[in-house]
């Protein structure tokens, strides 16, 4: 009896522990889970206050603008018009200095109050997307058609204010797109473009505008627009948007794709090597030369009396070239020419027949003729200009331009994000890009620049 009741005692004690061992484990357990979601919580608001550090950075300007009073612009209303968050400019460019304004009061531009005058054609492009005011100093900084056609082009494709000829993009290969359209005839529905460019040149930019703007109408009817990318805008090239043309057909980014290097039509964005390489200079991305982060004395041509070397790392692999600046031809070169050309030597004057279609268009003429280069690029694939039938941020028929709404998002968000295009034609419309080389800097670049390239671009003549 004893022994039974000894053995009964023994299992209430263990019983016991393990009903307390089961609730500290419990315990411990909760107390994991809260732990757990302060600190998710606490990191939450870290990572907030950080974003929103470094999007009032990347705007250069330390004033908070989350109120609506303090935005630029005025929309009609505050929906109809927004664009879906993307890469602005700025962004696409890797160009992320911002430009400080001070805003003293809301105008609307007009003939009648003298504020409207040679700007006509940036305020039609945002009336198109429901702005109807502006701030007044933030408008009078941005430039006038005329100055901007001065810094724009060296010489006028299409015209300028002392014609009756507008003035218009430069677009170099357009004799090669009968050819693309020759080459896909037999199934129209697998064409597709897609841009290409050296870093810094805005192919995300024209990405966009692409997407928005331009359709396959054989591959909308065969897909209803319904595929992957069923309208027939690629976000790259097959063998890389950065990589050299040389790579083609040899290098695949996507292994996957279902169309050949014949079926996409190559859009490759230049830009002016003057800005281009001031900008290599602050995002130089997978380039590393000597010197290439001091913003005084960058780019740096020459390192003593030699040439300050440049090397790249692609996916195909890397290349190596004299100088930033031979890095430039050596890369256009072999769009231009058809041919590998990384010796850093001058391609010059040299047969511009190419072996592929391909389109080459200044970056700088899609900010200010986004509507006709992106109509060009279009025809010149067999598509058709017309935004999607679901976009509903601009009426139908309309052409979408990419502008920063006022109101994009939550608490509104930093001014970068609100007026992208604005900021851009202040940026690239006032500044000659040579302004920031001193006279010595300049003369060595355009001595190892390739003539024929900068002159058919109209960035050196």
């Amino acid at each position: 009896m004893a022994a039974s009741q000894a053995s009964s005692q023994r299992m209430q004690k263990r019983s016991r522990l393990m009903k307390f061992i089961a609730f500290m484990i419990l315990k411990a357990m909760l107390t994991l889970v809260c732990w757990n979601f302060y600190l998710g919580s606490q990191i939450s608001t870290l990572e907030n206050t950080f974003t929103s550090m470094m999007l009032k950075n990347h705007d250069g300007d330390d004033r908070d603008r989350s109120d609506a009073e303090q935005s630029p612009l005025k929309l009609a209303n505050s929906t109809a018009g927004m664009d879906r968050p993307m890469a602005s400019v700025h962004d696409a460019v890797g160009d992320n200095a911002g430009i400080k304004r001070q805003q003293v009061g809301m105008i609307v531009p007009s003939i009648t109050n003298g504020k409207l005058q040679g700007k006509e054609r940036l305020w039609n492009i945002l009336q198109t997307r429901n702005v109807t005011e502006v701030d007044a100093t933030y408008w009078a900084s941005v430039p006038t058609w005329d100055s901007i056609l001065q810094n724009l082009h060296t010489k006028h494709d299409g015209g300028d204010n002392t014609t009756n000829k507008p003035a218009s993009p430069i677009i170099y290969g357009l004799e090669t797109c009968q050819s693309f359209r020759d080459i896909t005839s037999s199934n129209p529905s697998q064409r597709r473009v897609a841009p290409a460019g050296l870093f810094n040149t805005g192919t995300n930019y024209l990405s966009v505008l692409l997407d928005y703007n331009c359709q396959n109408p054989h591959r909308v009817k065969q897909f209803h627009g319904n595929a992957k990318r069923g309208h027939g805008n690629e976000w790259e090239v097959l063998w890389g948007k950065h990589s050299p043309a040389n790579s083609r057909g040899k290098y695949y980014k996507n292994n996957k794709a279902k169309y050949t290097v014949d079926e996409l039509l190559p859009i490759v964005l230049i830009r002016n090597p003057f800005g281009w390489m001031k900008s290599m200079c602050r995002n130089p991305y997978a380039a590393k030369w000597k010197g290439m982060g001091d913003v005084k004395s960058c780019p740096r041509l020459k390192d003593g009396d030699d040439w300050n070397t440049v090397n790249v790392n692609f996916g195909p692999g890397s290349t190596h070239h004299l100088s930033l600046a031979h890095f430039y031809n050596d890369w256009y070169g072999e769009y231009f020419y058809n041919k590998a050309n990384d010796t850093g030597i001058n391609s010059g004057n040299s047969n511009s027949n190419t072996a592929f279609p391909r389109l080459i268009v200044r970056f700088e003429d899609l900010i200010f003729f986004p509507y006709e280069v992106t109509k060009t690029i279009c025809e010149c694939a067999g598509g058709v200009l017309g935004h999607r039938e679901e976009d509903k941020d601009v009426t139908k028929g309309s052409f979408h331009y990419v502008v920063r709404s006022a109101k994009a998002g939550s608490g509104h968000g930093p001014a970068s994000q609100r007026n992208g295009l604005i900021d851009s034609w202040i940026k690239y419309g006032s500044i000659d890009p040579k302004g920031e080389y001193s006279a010595e800097d300049v003369k060595l670049a355009e001595e190892v620049l390739d003539p024929f390239i900068t002159n058919e671009m109209g960035y050196i003549g």
